[in-house]
């Protein structure tokens, strides 16, 4: 994976990136069967990119550090080398995360990673272990600027000035990785997408940005304005726990089908925009009491319901 421009290549071709966000397929064997299983039908349908956190998503968290950052869970980290290989087989690209909010604020006890330089220690443990597999992009934490980090006293994420450090940490050890960083907070999104050790800007969108109309095309036109420099952005989590609205699962209004189609029509008319797709109820099931799926299922219809409506507008 080479950045040249605004554009991303995979393999030495134009890769145009179409992904959706599965952060916590690597949580356990079940789910990382059921995303591998998936794959086949995410490429048929345009969908070439998947993003997978270690310490997971709402739909499902742990953290597989020891406390001093140095080691890792092997069998999580087997489960995340597997989908990433897999998605290698099929010419994909796994967006592979390090840090979730939700671990680090320590819910239920599950935060191991002790102090700041723990944190370090991950951030360089997992650029090592991902050394052979170049079909990755590194991303540092998810949604860098919620509050939820501020519960870990060692190591503020929300400072956008400390995801530049980890981009630079990466680079250190693997000069060629692409990584880089963001939330939802413009201000620390322009920061972090100014700084010469980000690659790519991968930022979030969430309710309040759908009430302004604020899409993701907006966000570039924004960006971009505000000096974030010719680089790949991509928006990895399109509106976020607005989602949740979205009941029973993979059932969609007509008017929420277009509010996510808008955002394909808007990456597709400015050349390093990209999106990924995010449905809470449906791949973080559990953060609402549902299961999760990795499959695409249906029209997103009561009595089809899924998340292929979105796939199929791609090719258009």
């Amino acid at each position: 994976m080479k950045i040249q421009g605004n554009q991303f290549l995979l393999d030495e071709q134009l890769f145009e990136m179409w992904g959706v966000r599965v952060a916590s397929a690597s949580q356990n064997e079940d789910y990382t069967k059921q995303l591998i299983t998936s794959l086949d039908e995410y490429k048929d349908y345009g969908i070439n990119t998947i993003s997978v956190f270690f310490q997971g998503s709402s739909g499902g968290f742990s953290d597989p550090f020891s406390p001093d950052g140095r080691q890792i869970d092997e069998e999580h980290l087997n489960r995340m080398i597997r989908i990433i290989k897999e998605c290698n087989k099929r010419d994909m690209v796994v967006i592979t995360g390090i840090f979730y909010q939700r671990t680090m604020e320590n819910i239920n006890g599950v935060r191991k990673l002790s102090d700041g330089e723990a944190v370090v220690n991950a951030v360089r443990l997992i650029t090592e272990k991902l050394k052979p597999h170049r079909n990755v992009i590194i991303n540092i934490a998810n949604e860098q600027n919620s509050v939820r980090y501020r519960n870990f006293e060692y190591y503020d994420f929300t400072d956008p000035v400390n995801i530049i450090r980890f981009c630079r940490e990466v680079h250190l050890i693997d000069p060629e990785r692409i990584t880089g960083g963001g939330g939802y907070n413009d201000k620390s999104n322009i920061i972090i997408g100014k700084s010469p050790d980000v690659d790519v800007l991968l930022f979030d969108t969430y309710s309040k940005d759908i009430e302004e109309g604020k899409h993701s095309g907006w966000k570039y036109d924004y960006f971009r304005g505000q000096g974030v420099p010719d680089i790949p952005i991509v928006n990895v989590e399109i509106f976020g726990g607005w989602t949740a609205k979205f009941i029973p699962p993979g059932v969609y209004t007509d008017e929420g089908k277009q509010i996510h189609i808008q955002e394909i029509i808007e990456a597709k008319k400015r050349p390093g925009l990209y999106v990924h797709f995010h449905s809470n109820p449906w791949f973080q099931g559990p953060s609402l009491g549902e299961k999760a799926r990795f499959d695409l299922g249906g029209a997103g219809t009561a009595n089809d319901p899924g998340i292929k409506w979105w796939a199929d507008e791609i090719n258009k």
